[in-house]
């Protein structure tokens, strides 16, 4: 892969570009980036740079022989270690390089753009939970202690670093602090906390941060020729996550959906908050078992919806009318809400809300999750509500 075609800041391409020019590549780097960044795809353009035959300041030349099977995947010193379980196929004892073929057609067929749920899906292991296991690192330790088989430097990445076994992590760590040659270890993660304090401590971090709201705009207007005002309201309702943004489809339908489920989902928290008589609790649970039915990818995508929402609150609060890409509809209901949601409690919902994605992620019961979700808003709606 290319840095031109990596969608990071120009910034964290010149940098990384600036190590291999003064001959200054740390053996080991940490790439931090939280879902919806292009991490994956900048390990793959800093690798391919570094044994780029024919490398400019600016890029690899994408023609050379080490270039050609870098694009492919299948350069002899490019090893790569990922999450791994059993599934229908491999039943036992699985490892990274069993599923070479399907990890080259994701990164390949996603511009290396996926999400961790995607990667599990694509290789069927239903609701295992994946790691990086002793067979992988053993595996590891086996090519690190070879010498290149045709470029300068052989590169392992290894994504998600945070799902590697404290038992498989404590084998890597000499091999991670003295390798043998010129060997570059490039690991990838959302959660800098969820990484071992021991990796933390031998790799050189580099964050990744979000495009901002024009740098996405420029993207999805290069890339699926948006006009400008379509590219700024997938921008902000994706909360400038590029795979969202790049997988968006409009579906007026489900954006519909959405704010009626939001409405009625409000209105139960007001309910709660300031009952005029004894609560229904009934309609609570008819409200929760509807979001429950959704499926765990759509009940995400309802609370980035809510997100937006409450984004769209704050800018009409800021008196920002010209920055709200919406329906006459929901601005509407954003004009009825604007003494519920506002600039001094829009910090709370954005924490409850990303908080019940997490808590969707790891697999929590939903209707625990929407139920408390319903009674942590009626706290705020008590609290913060303007006269």
């Amino acid at each position: 892969m290319l840095f031109s075609n990596v969608y990071v800041s120009e910034e964290i391409k010149k940098r990384l570009k600036l190590t291999v020019k003064n001959q200054r590549v740390s053996h080991a780097q940490l790439f931090l980036g939280s879902e919806g960044t292009h991490t994956l795809g900048l390990a793959l353009a800093y690798a391919q740079y570094i044994n780029c035959k024919h490398r400019s300041d600016q890029d690899a030349c994408g023609v050379c022989e080490s270039c050609k099977k870098y694009q492919l995947l299948a350069h002899p010193d490019l090893h790569f270690f990922f999450p791994n379980a059993t599934n229908n196929s491999i039943k036992k004892d699985p490892k990274s390089s069993d599923y070479y073929s399907e990890w080259r057609e994701i990164v390949g067929s996603t511009h290396a753009l996926f999400t961790l749920n995607e990667w599990y899906q694509k290789i069927e292991i239903e609701n295992k939970q994946a790691i990086i296991n002793t067979r992988d690192v053993e595996d590891l330790l086996y090519k690190a202690s070879m010498k290149p088989y045709e470029a300068e430097y052989k590169v392992f990445i290894i994504w998600m670093i945070e799902k590697l076994r404290f038992d498989a992590a404590t084998k890597l760590l000499k091999t991670l602090e003295e390798p043998d040659g010129k060997t570059l270890f490039i690991l990838i993660t959302e959660n800098h906390d969820k990484v071992l304090n021991t990796i933390l401590s031998r790799t050189q971090l580099l964050k990744v941060n979000k495009l901002t709201t024009p740098q996405l705009v420029e993207v999805l207007m290069h890339e699926k020729n948006y006009d400008n005002d379509m590219a700024n309201y997938i921008a902000l309702s994706s909360d400038n996550n590029l795979i969202l943004a790049m997988n968006t489809v409009i579906d007026q339908e489900a954006e519909q959906h959405n704010l009626n489920l939001f409405v009625s989902f409000m209105r139960l928290a007001y309910q709660f908050a300031y009952p005029s008589q004894s609560f229904d609790f009934s309609k609570l649970m008819d409200c929760v078992s509807d979001i429950e039915s959704l499926g765990r990818e759509k009940q995400k995508d309802f609370l980035r919806y809510a997100i937006v929402f409450v984004r769209n609150n704050m800018l009409l609060d800021y008196q920002l009318n010209d920055l709200l890409k919406i329906s006459k509809q929901e601005h509407e209901y954003l004009v009825k809400l604007k003494n519920f949601i506002h600039k001094n409690n829009a910090s709370i919902y954005y924490k409850l809300l990303n908080d019940a994605i997490l808590h969707i992620e790891s697999n929590v019961n939903a209707k625990m999750v929407f139920t408390d979700l319903i009674f942590s808003i009626s706290n705020v709606l008590l609290k913060y509500k303007i006269a």
